[in-house]
């Protein structure tokens, strides 16, 4: 049976190859097909999870620099540094905050146990001063795109606030499961440095979602940072905010945080015992 999976996935990566220079195979998908299934083949002994998880980056990199990048960005009226500051900031309050937060618990070892606080206030406190750094950054950028002329439209921060609030329950939720994962798999803080690389390029922040083909844009649609980083840039821009849309992503922010909460109750009793 190995060797008929063998076969299997030494022919994906053959037409993975073949995909370089026939474009009607799918040639990035193919090859990182195969070598997932030639790691799960012997259990990831030979081909780490972590070599996996690089070798998906650079599948992804591949695929963003050959379908996402040529739509670039027409940003409507603004120029392509507003266009980008103003996709930056948010998902940068995202990744920070998730980033700090992930050794939360583990960095706090020492008081766990014999300071009688809430496992979740190690998380928060981290997440809430990371937030604070980049929400007065975002403040900074927007005071210097008003200065250098660039036509902001002041009635939209109400909904850009909003958006970025729904940032911050996703970063909440995102850094206390991951602070959880990090004491009982101490690598984890490593692999989430590669996959926030991934979710940059998988969300439209250099590019503009519209000018993607229908299908690329559709799929990308799934991040539910797409929704709020597009409302941020949208609302400031004046081209309104899709508020369906943004109450969508808060809701699945929400299960996350529950879900992350719940995660963090039955883990709680194990967790001097890892730490």
């Amino acid at each position: 049976m190995d060797s008929l999976l063998w076969v299997l996935a030494a022919g994906l990566i053959v037409l993975g190859l073949l995909g370089t220079v026939l474009p009607v195979l799918p040639g990035t998908a193919l090859v990182l097909a195969g070598v997932i299934l030639g790691a799960w083949i012997n259990d990831f002994a030979r081909v780490s999870v972590g070599a996996v998880v690089l070798i998906g980056v650079l599948a992804v990199l591949a695929w963003v620099f050959g379908h996402l990048m040529p739509a670039r960005a027409h940003g409507g009226e603004l120029p392509y540094a507003a266009f980008l500051a103003l996709g930056l900031w948010p998902w940068n309050l995202f990744a920070n905050a998730a980033n700090r937060g992930v050794t939360a618990l583990t960095d706090n070892a020492a008081l766990i146990g014999k300071v009688a606080v809430p496992h979740t206030l190690y998380v928060d406190a981290r997440v809430a001063a990371s937030v604070a750094v980049d929400l007065a950054g975002f403040a900074l950028v927007l005071a210097v795109l008003l200065a250098s002329g660039v036509a902001l439209s002041l009635p939209g921060l109400p909904a850009a606030a909003a958006a970025l609030a729904v940032v911050g329950v996703h970063a909440l939720a995102a850094a206390r499961l991951l602070a959880v994962l990090q004491v009982f798999l101490r690598d984890i803080a490593t692999v989430i440095g590669q996959l926030l690389v991934l979710g940059f390029f998988l969300t439209p922040i250099l590019y503009d979602r519209s000018l993607l083909p229908a299908a690329a844009a559709k799929w990308l649609a799934v991040n539910p940072l797409v929704v709020p980083v597009e409302t941020v840039r949208g609302a400031l821009s004046g081209q309104g905010a899709d508020w369906p849309a943004l109450a969508a992503s808060l809701a699945v922010a929400a299960v996350l945080l529950l879900l992350a909460n719940g995660f963090l109750r039955r883990a709680r009793s194990h967790l001097e015992d890892f730490l």
